[in-house]
């Protein structure tokens, strides 16, 4: 089977998470929406139709599959930033020629290689009106992330759909080292390691903690909660149900239905609630984040040049690639922080600051280029990890449209 998993021109709804990402490795449940996918389909021949600034690094970070190809096949179309199931996208594929359409989005289609072409060539996923061939009247069940907080608010039940493809009651741990509740909902990899006087609470939902994950003692860890490999969870950390941590990260303090994208240290306490954070964020001791307004009004949010109402109560903040905060910081409600971002400040810093923003006692500066690079190339090294050409390149575009 032919897979094409495309973007479309909502793409940066998503900000400030697919600044530096395609919108298929937007993270929620226990995997990216592409991980999901290869899951469903291991065999299936995929290709990807990206933003054209994110050509190169998409080819970089997934070398064996085309990007934007010239050549295009008969096969299925996916929209990237959805919660497949595989029932949807076994309909489409049984559909016939047809395109399947949400909310004035196309969000799947099943093409003859004339029609990708065609819808290629006038446009495609950036074009909606593009599209002459008939739309489907079935409804896809699929959830769309079309904002960093719908990927959250999914997120409890994403957990426990993508509990399927984990042997659930997979816990060799002594019972009189960790208190298991609902262990038939739980499942620990054998190559990880709990400490005593840890509890795992899976009486509201599933808890998968995948392999060499570090657990120390004295932490209560509530499901539906997926912990991704190589993860250091601090001793005394409180993380309540609806949460994705991403691998190799570090994480202590009190967390609350969050996702963090991996690579990023919360190492210390701190609050963090219905929030969504990119990679290699640093938190500095005491950061905190509001979740709720005081007159329990919903929380707007700036995104890609719009102020959108949420229509929730409950949001916290959004945290691009490579941000840190210092000691003490405090982010409101509904805070939007970009990519590359430093924030030093005693008192709430605004609740949208631009890629590369260095907000320090209530005042806007540019990060200095070559000074960004330095901590990067430094934060790779002690990963081991190299700072590639094409990553530079895409961040230094940022940077100077900002």
């Amino acid at each position: 089977m032919k897979l094409y998993v495309y973007e479309d021109n909502d793409a940066l709804n998503l900000e400030p998470i697919a600044l530096t990402r395609p919108t298929f490795d937007i993270r929620c449940g226990a995997f990216t929406c592409l991980e999901r996918l290869i899951k469903f389909f291991p065999k299936a021949h995929i290709s990807f139709i990206v933003r054209d600034t994110l050509a190169d690094l998409v080819r970089e970070r997934y070398s064996r599959f085309e990007v934007n190809p010239a050549n295009i096949e008969k096969g299925i179309w996916v929209l990237g930033n959805v919660l497949w199931t595989k029932q949807d996208i076994d309909c489409v594929i049984k559909g016939g020629f047809t395109a399947y359409q949400s909310k004035n989005k196309i969000i799947a289609a099943n093409f003859s290689d004339q029609d990708g072409k065609e819808w290629i060539n006038n446009g495609g996923p950036l074009n909606i009106r593009a599209l002459n061939t008939r739309l489907s009247n079935r409804r896809l069940t699929s959830p769309i992330i079309n904002y960093l907080w719908d990927a959250v608010r999914y997120n409890p039940t994403q957990i426990r759909n993508d509990s399927q493809f984990f042997k659930m009651d997979n816990v060799s741990i002594d019972s009189n080292k960790v208190t298991l509740i609902n262990p038939e909902r739980i499942f620990v990899d054998d190559y990880s390691n709990i400490n005593f006087n840890t509890i795992l609470d899976a009486s509201e939902g599933e808890i998968i903690i995948d392999k060499n994950v570090e657990i120390n003692s004295f932490c209560y860890l509530k499901g539906p909660l997926f912990i991704g490999e190589n993860t250091v969870v601090q001793p005394h950390t409180f993380v309540k149900g609806g949460t994705t941590i991403g691998p190799f990260s570090r994480i202590c303090g009190e967390i609350s239905q969050t996702i963090i994208q991996g690579w990023t240290n919360k190492s210390h306490y701190g609050y963090l609630g219905n929030s969504y954070i990119g990679q290699w964020v640093n938190f500095g001791a005491g950061t905190n984040c509001s979740n709720l307004k005081n007159n329990y009004n919903n929380i707007r949010v700036q995104v890609n040049k719009s102020t959108i109402n949420t229509k929730s109560i409950k949001i916290g903040c959004f945290v691009g690639d490579y941000t840190k905060t210092a000691i003490g910081t405090c982010l409101n409600t509904g805070t939007v922080v970009g990519t590359g971002c430093n924030i030093v400040s005693s008192s709430f810093p605004p609740k949208y600051l631009p890629p590369f923003t260095w907000y320090i006692n209530k005042k806007h500066y540019k990060y200095k280029w070559n000074n960004f690079v330095s901590m990067v190339e430094i934060v790779n090294k002690r990963k081991g990890l190299n700072f590639s050409k094409v990553e530079k390149k895409l961040l230094q575009k940022i940077n100077s449209e900002v």
